[in-house]
């Protein structure tokens, strides 16, 4: 590729991505899918890669690839890395600087800086869609299905294991990889596991399509898993009560996402950390959370 490429490290609750200004690159699309699957200088593996672009209706615009070069979907710790991106590098943080509102996956969202920036929050407007499905499993379970802009099947992990120090042990890869291609889902789906701990806290392990294992976090499968459990609680396949927003999702990093009801409005909010990485700190933390690569 003729073009110099510069682009930033960031992570949003233990996901790294590059992120890339392509106000002026103004990269292509396939431009892009060919750094991040082929000329990408590192011999390690980021799961996404992030180019903001300048926008006439909107604060800017997003385009999101993961790492097998596919696109099109919503990702939702990579949104809040974007904005934390376009507050810091692009308008240093600006002092009069609202809500921004930028463009991702064909759908407009709107964001916000919280305890002084250490958390982005990222507002959902649209309900999502749920589906109870029965899984192609022996044992056969269920799961449900949820589209928020991005696919996701939520298996509650208790129909998989008794206890909950099973749960970081299971092999969630070899599990997944199935159901990620099942015919139940054709444009294939991300796969979550999720614990419900007595106090109402969600463990949740996920396994991402593009990524093709398992992520340290994913901001729309915690979504996804919250508005499960508040909008199916009480359903047999759904463990625990009295299940309310808000929702705190420790994932398998050991960030949490916290998912809460837009006032006012039946959409949703997710709000995590997003931080900035030096290469060598994201080179240790992919060391420290390259799960399912063996």
């Amino acid at each position: 590729m003729s073009k110099q490429i510069e682009y930033t490290y960031m992570h949003g609750a233990g996901n790294i991505f590059c992120v890339i200004d392509n106000r002026t690159l103004q990269l292509t699309i396939p431009e892009l899918k060919k750094f991040i699957v082929e000329d990408i200088p590192i011999n390690w593996l980021v799961d996404g890669l992030i180019a903001i672009r300048d926008s006439d209706e909107y604060d800017f615009e997003v385009d999101f690839l993961n790492p097998d070069g596919s696109h099109g979907a919503m990702c939702g710790n990579g949104a809040r890395c974007a904005v934390a991106y376009y507050l810091k590098e692009i308008l240093n943080l600006r002092p009069d600087i609202g809500d921004v509102e930028f463009m991702m996956a064909g759908t407009e969202y709107q964001a916000e800086y919280i305890l002084f920036g250490e958390i982005v929050s990222i507002y959902f407007k649209e309900t999502p869609t749920i589906k109870l499905v029965e899984l192609p499993t022996k044992p056969m379970i269920h799961g449900y299905y949820v589209e928020n802009g991005s696919d996701h099947v939520i298996i509650d992990a208790k129909q998989l294991m008794n206890h909950e120090d099973e749960f970081e042990d299971f092999p969630l890869n070899t599990f997944a990889k199935p159901l990620r291609n099942s015919k139940l889902f054709p444009r294939g789906a991300n796969v979550n596991i999720v614990y419900a701990k007595p106090d109402g806290t969600l463990l949740i392990r996920t396994f991402e399509r593009g990524v093709e294992r398992e992520t340290a976090a994913c901001g729309t499968g915690a979504l996804a898993a919250a508005f499960a459990y508040v909008s199916q609680s009480g359903s047999p396949f759904i463990s625990g009560s009295d299940h309310t927003y808000p929702k705190s999702l420790k994932t398998k990093s050991g960030y949490v996402l916290t998912i809460n009801k837009i006032i006012g409005s039946s959409g949703l909010r997710l709000s995590g950390p997003a931080e900035f990485l030096s290469e060598e700190e994201a080179y240790e933390m992919f060391l420290q959370y390259k799960v399912g690569l063996s």
